[in-house]
């Protein structure tokens, strides 16, 4: 049965720190709600930075509770962390990051492409961890496009990144905590697809771009797919090229607690983990 389709929702660009980069925020909801395990997604781009440009609007961060998974669709992202995993990760590629019981790390771009300028588009997604794995050991995999396996469809019009779980039997490149699947689809125009989930695992769908249909509802450019509980086939099909991000996971049905880059289940873990962090036991960030 086809899951039903609550609400489409458009989204509108956020100016950042920097005059020429931005970014579009489709989780949390405007009510503040999430698609539970899936917490907040960010859109950045795309966007042509000019050359001397400032890079981006970040510096290095802490984070504990719940794992971050970035793809990067134009460009390529440098990760650097307290824990001494550092990689570039170029266009095509994924960044999966565990932040666990806590890390500190800083993502950017190289001092070229802040002296050159260049295309930049990224897509940064949290995804929270159940309380019995927030402690775990931080991890971070880095994954180039060739790391990831790719799956061709209807006759090559549907093309499917499988970065992270299983696409119709066919392994991903991460196999995450909680069983996440997170692939990105690139479809060309007329291609259809058919997704099988799990009618009590919760969907993650985010238009980046082009004009799909689902289920009989039309969305373009920028557009959260909601849908209700329930049903467990969603069929696509693209009247124009098309890039869609698709998430599914296990809701955790736990209590959050959420300050800034900390995600756990009580105000009291907040406050332990400002001060773990504080102590040094995320690790120490040399540049």
């Amino acid at each position: 049965m086809q899951k039903t389709i609550n609400k489409i929702i458009s989204n509108h660009p956020i100016s950042g720190s920097l005059d020429d980069y931005y970014f579009y925020s489709p989780l949390p909801l405007q009510n503040g709600g999430t698609i539970d395990p899936f917490l907040l997604l960010h859109h950045h781009g795309p966007m042509n930075l000019p050359p001397y440009n400032s890079g981006m609007p970040f510096g290095p961060h802490p984070h504990r509770g719940f794992e971050t998974v970035t793809w990067i669709i134009k460009g390529h992202v440098v990760h650097k962390d307290s824990h001494g995993y550092h990689s570039r990760i170029d266009e095509g590629g994924v960044q999966w990051m565990s932040a666990a019981r806590g890390l500190i790390h800083n993502e950017y771009v190289e001092k070229s492409f802040k002296e050159e300028g260049g295309e930049l588009e990224l897509l940064q997604l949290w995804i929270n961890l159940p309380a019995k794995l927030k402690m775990n050991t931080a991890k971070y995999t880095g994954l180039q496009k060739n790391d990831i396996p790719v799956i061709n469809a209807d006759n090559d019009k549907v093309q499917v990144a499988i970065a992270g779980g299983n696409w119709n039997g066919n392994k991903g490149a991460v196999q995450s905590l909680t069983g996440i699947n997170a692939f990105l689809i690139n479809m060309k125009t007329d291609g259809k697809a058919d997704i099988t989930v799990n009618e009590n695992r919760h969907v993650l769908f985010y238009v980046l771009r082009g004009n799909v249909t689902i289920n009989g509802k039309e969305a373009t450019d920028r557009s959260l797919v909601l849908f209700d509980e329930g049903g467990d086939t969603i069929n696509i099909t693209a009247s124009s090229d098309a890039i869609i991000l698709y998430c599914d996971g296990e809701p955790l049905n736990e209590p959050i607690a959420w300050h800034g880059p900390y995600v756990m289940n009580t105000q009291t873990e907040i406050m332990e983990a400002m001060r773990d962090e504080r102590m040094g036991k995320f690790g120490f960030y040399i540049d």
